[in-house]
């Protein structure tokens, strides 16, 4: 059985990537593909359900460890009475929004925001998408056992909803408005957004009218890794992107009322090519999983990084337009995602405990840190946002008398009045 799930693994990969190319064999390998997901989900298990595997996990260290911080955030920034807290009566501006006024909750992007692989102790598991632990749109249990951002915001709003439940496919119930597909890029996040919109529209628990709604969108790595070295002219996926996040973009605020999305840009990834001390499988699924960065020669590891930076600078320039921020509609950067290196032990070798088994995707401890730099940045001035902070709870921020709103353009301004 444990063969057969390896061999699923580079298959459901491979159909995954040509399906998002929209090629003549779209249509076939779709209708393999999610068949194909729920046999591999047969065959591994669900592995965020089993409660073995989430032990050896913890044991490896690969879980979020808070201990003694734990005790200490009992308050968890007076979630009920501080300036955090759920506003007397809805805002009507996006710029006074505080963490209790956000009502739903979404998720666009790749596999790192599907989930796949938080609790993999096997290469097969990393098929699994644990969505219910993802970062920036898990809500299993709570955030004394898995940090996520919603599982902060519960915190301020217990009637928070739209969060993925558990281990699963995007189109099971249980996944909400965790739209994100493994394999994704962002030529996909047009499409993505019109299912994330339906979705919405079809909830009944959603009233579109007058719920504030937040979607934190991640999109970037698979173009880097596994797209850009087979365009002649790789340089027009810059243009490319543009074309799609405007649209996506548009999309969003043509259809969703009251709405802030958060953008973590895509990080430069050439931090790939310098881990060291990894389990000796990790060399072959990097090869696997990033080809285009990977044993590749340091002139074009140069040129693709040029192309990335600029990928990246096109980012801000399309978030920071003018047509994104009105009373009721809003982008912001999170840059959280804008490290040098992983984390490393003392050694100097990389910290393996925030890898998943592929040393590509993330365990759950590297998504309870990236959920901690995430919030922090949601309440950080623009230029004094943070970066990824392996030490979990280490710097962890509240809502201020001065600043008691999510961080926007607008409210960052010194000359905007609480």
């Amino acid at each position: 059985m444990r063969k057969a799930s390896l061999f699923l693994l580079p298959l459901v990969v491979a159909i995954a990537v040509v399906t998002s190319q929209r090629t003549s064999l779209d249509v076939a390998l779709r209708n393999a593909y999610r068949p194909l997901r729920l046999l591999g989900l047969a065959i591994s298990g669900r592995s965020g359900d089993q409660v073995e595997n989430v032990q050896r996990l913890k044991d490896a260290g690969k879980t979020q460890n808070l201990g003694a911080r734990t005790r200490s955030l009992v308050q968890f920034c007076d979630a009920e009475h501080g300036p955090g807290r759920r506003s007397d009566q809805r805002p009507t501006s996006v710029h006074r929004l505080r963490p209790g006024d956000i009502d739903i909750i979404g998720a666009m992007g790749d596999s790192l925001t599907a989930g796949n692989g938080i609790f993999a102790s096997n290469l097969a598991h990393v098929t699994v998408e644990n969505r219910g632990a993802s970062w920036s749109i898990g809500g299993q249990y709570n955030w004394r056992k898995y940090l996520t951002l919603p599982n902060i915001l519960k915190e301020f709003n217990p009637d928070l909803y739209g969060y993925s439940l558990k281990d699963g496919l995007s189109t099971e119930r249980s996944s909400r408005f965790n739209v994100a597909e493994l394999a994704a890029m962002s030529r996909d996040m047009p499409y993505m957004a019109k299912v994330l919109v339906k979705r919405l529209q079809r909830d009944p628990h959603v009233n579109m009218t007058h719920d504030w709604k937040l979607i934190t969108l991640f999109i970037g790595n698979n173009d880097f890794c596994t797209d850009i070295c087979f365009y002649p002219k790789p340089e027009v996926t810059i243009a490319n992107h543009e074309k799609n996040m405007l649209q996506t973009y548009r999309y969003l605020r043509d259809h969703v009322p009251r709405l802030m999305i958060n953008v973590a840009p895509v990080p430069n990834l050439r931090f790939l090519t310098n881990l060291s001390g990894l389990p000796p499988i990790c060399y072959s699924t990097l090869r696997f999983e990033c080809p285009c960065l990977l044993g590749k020669s340091k002139a074009h590891l140069d040129y693709y990084e040029d192309i990335m930076k600029r990928w990246i600078a096109k980012d801000y320039e399309i978030i920071n337009l003018p047509e994104f921020n009105t009373e009721t509609f809003t982008i912001n950067a999170q840059p959280f995602s804008q490290f040098k290196d992983f984390p490393r032990t003392q050694t100097g070798e990389t910290d393996t405990r925030f890898f998943s088994e592929d040393c590509f995707h993330l365990s759950q401890r590297g998504h309870a840190a990236a959920a901690n730099a995430m919030w922090n940045n949601m309440l950080e001035l623009p230029g004094k946002k943070s970066s990824f902070n392996p030490q979990i709870f280490e710097k962890f921020l509240c809502p201020s008398e001065q600043h008691p709103y999510l961080i926007t353009r607008i409210n960052s301004r010194a000359d905007f009045v609480v």
